[in-house]
């Protein structure tokens, strides 16, 4: 059951306007008003009018973001400090920065996988800086932390990507200095060089070797992966309620404490022979879950089942769940205009979705006549005739 936050309300600064929920935008602020430029707005925590009230967008904010720490730090047994104790500093120390930066992370409801990963390198940027306080920070302080990232190189495994891993960790480190107003430290051109790590489509002949050796589950496996595009997550937290007809839904599970990456909740068109081998699982399976795990719970070890199949096959090729998603994707760029396959993707953008599918085949009639198809679609909506005026 999701914990409770505090939340915002505005009301117009006119008599008779009651208070009602803000609706925050994708950049976290409060989406204005067509009917504030006359009366301006007033914002409070618990749509009462002496009640922490605020007068500006910003003021209303850190009223919310100190609301949400403490009601979290209360839930928890979190001891905050007491800015305003007798003898106390009223700086925030860095230490201090670090565990309120990860208490609003946690009540913002951060998966703590990614949490994980933001602490192990603000801890690290902790242990390089000899700063005492959060607003000494300055550019040094992150030429340093280049530096000493340098001298403490991520070990090296296969098909890692240590010049990514490099990159992430000063940008990890940015975003949280960025959230104490310690920001644009370092310009664009200073930022750690790095290549995203190539993936690369799995041919028919790697597929014909992984079938030959797989038993039924993990046939299974590679038919959902291959047919669905999905991700990780979104396959080890999947229910037999997600498929309607042949429709693959991608949605929140909030009974999980889970959600889509970015929310991207999606709905896919799956082969009629995936949607039928799903629902002959249903049949005999004593779980809600597609990939149950042997308490019941979500399997969070499907890349493990797949590595096991490669090495038990004697595969002499890398072999990761994100490479069938791959090689899903490139089987429909022959037959599906590119805007479509990002829907299905959960892409953002389409510039993401043109990149994943660089080294696709372009050559062949069948992707001809889906981009001419798009162009078809493009021209039809920026040409859209105007009805004509009555009278």
């Amino acid at each position: 059951m999701a914990q409770a936050k505090a939340r915002l309300y505005q009301r117009l600064r006119a008599k008779g306007f009651p208070w009602v929920p803000c609706d925050i935008g994708k950049n976290g602020r409060p989406k204005p008003r067509s009917d504030a430029f006359q009366f301006g707005v007033r914002y409070s925590l618990n749509g009462k009018r002496r009640l922490d009230t605020a007068a500006t967008v910003d003021e209303a904010l850190a009223l919310l973001k100190d609301r949400n720490v403490r009601l979290y730090a209360k839930r928890n047994g979190v001891m905050l400090p007491d800015a305003h104790s007798e003898g106390s500093d009223p700086r925030l120390t860095l230490a201090e920065a670090v565990e309120q930066y990860f208490i609003d992370k946690a009540a913002e409801g951060k998966d703590h996988k990614t949490i994980s990963a933001y602490r192990q390198s603000i801890e690290q940027f902790v242990e390089s800086c000899a700063k005492k306080y959060i607003d000494q920070i300055e550019k040094q302080d992150l030429k340093n932390f280049l530096g000493w990232l340098r001298l403490h190189p991520v070990p090296k495994r296969s098909n890692s990507n240590p010049g990514q891993t490099y990159k992430n960790k000063v940008l990890n480190v940015v975003i949280f200095l960025k959230a104490f107003g310690r920001e644009r430290l370092l310009k664009k051109s200073e930022y750690p060089p790095s290549t995203p790590k190539p993936v690369k489509a799995h041919t028919e002949d790697e597929l014909a070797l992984l079938y030959a050796h797989a038993t039924d589950e993990e046939r299974f496996l590679l038919d959902y992966f291959l047919g669905s595009a999905v991700r990780n997550g979104e396959a080890a937290h999947a229910e037999f309620t997600d498929l309607i007809g042949n429709v693959l839904e991608i949605k929140r599970k909030v009974h999980l404490e889970w959600h889509p990456k970015k929310h991207h909740c999606r709905n896919i068109a799956i082969p009629a022979t995936l949607a039928a081998a799903i629902r002959e699982r249903q049949q005999w399976s004593t779980s809600t879950l597609i990939f149950p795990n042997g308490e019941g719970k979500p399997n969070q070890h499907l890349l493990r089942v797949l590595q096991d199949l490669a090495k038990r096959a004697n595969a002499p090729f890398h072999c990761e769940l994100h490479k069938l998603r791959k090689t899903c994707a490139t089987r429909w760029a022959k037959h599906i205009p590119v805007h479509v396959i990002q829907r299905m993707l959960g892409h953002k953008s389409l510039t993401t979705t043109q990149i994943y599918l660089a080294d696709a085949d372009l050559t062949g009639s069948e992707m001809e006549n889906a981009i001419l198809i798009l162009l078809v679609q493009r021209l039809r909506f920026l040409y859209k005739p105007v009805g004509r005026r009555q009278g």
